[in-house]
């Protein structure tokens, strides 16, 4: 008797705390269907607080955090379709992370190449680098994070930080060796940077990648005559 006394009031609260539950993803769930409804019908703007509320209900709701990321892309905001992206890839189970993948690289290509644009280099950098950390094999993710780069060591040169400048050109040629205005980049760098034989090494593989090109060579002949 007294072992069902103390069975009982164990069983209300767990039958308490199942309906507690099922209440908060009852209504997360409402909210994502209200949401998705007018997803469907183009109404993006009007989506976005709908999933907003049922990743606050239930914050481990992945398709809710999927179509709000989903819902910004639609809209080009691609910079706030990130964070919601990214935890959709976190929460997404093995068989549909494929989805919040492809949705997420497409965000940060979005993102990356409009930071390249205004100059904001090393945030573009950061972004290629998430995009292969998610995919090595990236072709594009590679060639667009060399040009990236690239362009940060010429800014960086042009505003003397030589230093900066031989860090971004060197990270360029290990992902592209046979890229030449990295290689020639890095060469300029070594010299600005005063690392005359290093500059002359890799002038010398300048010159191996591009045989025409008259400003490898003449920082080439400039450099065997010190």
């Amino acid at each position: 008797m007294q072992r069902k006394q103390t069975l009982l009031p164990l069983l209300a609260a767990f039958l308490l705390s199942s309906c507690a539950t099922l209440g908060i993803l009852s209504d997360a769930q409402y909210e994502f269907d209200q949401g998705l409804a007018l997803f469907n019908r183009g109404s993006y703007e009007e989506a976005i607080p709908r999933f907003q509320r049922a990743t606050e209900i239930e914050p481990n709701f992945g398709r809710a955090y999927l179509y709000l990321g989903r819902s910004y892309v639609s809209l080009k905001r691609w910079r706030q379709s990130l964070t919601p992206l990214r935890t959709a890839y976190r929460l997404s189970p093995e068989d549909t992370k494929r989805e919040a993948l492809d949705f997420l690289i497409d965000a940060l290509f979005a993102v990356a190449l409009d930071d390249s644009k205004t100059g904001n280099f090393g945030s573009s950098i950061g972004h290629f680098r998430e995009i292969l950390e998610l995919q090595p094999t990236s072709g594009r993710g590679r060639s667009e994070m060399v040009k990236a780069l690239i362009a940060h060591g010429g800014n960086s040169l042009s505003r003397g930080d030589v230093s900066q400048a031989v860090s971004a050109y060197t990270e360029a040629v290990k992902l592209s060796p046979n890229s030449f205005d990295a290689v020639f980049g890095l060469a300029q760098a070594f010299f600005r940077n005063g690392e005359f034989y290093r500059a002359l090494q890799t002038a010398q593989d300048a010159m191996r990648l591009d045989p025409a090109n008259r400003e490898a060579e003449s920082l080439l002949r400039d450099l065997q005559k010190r």
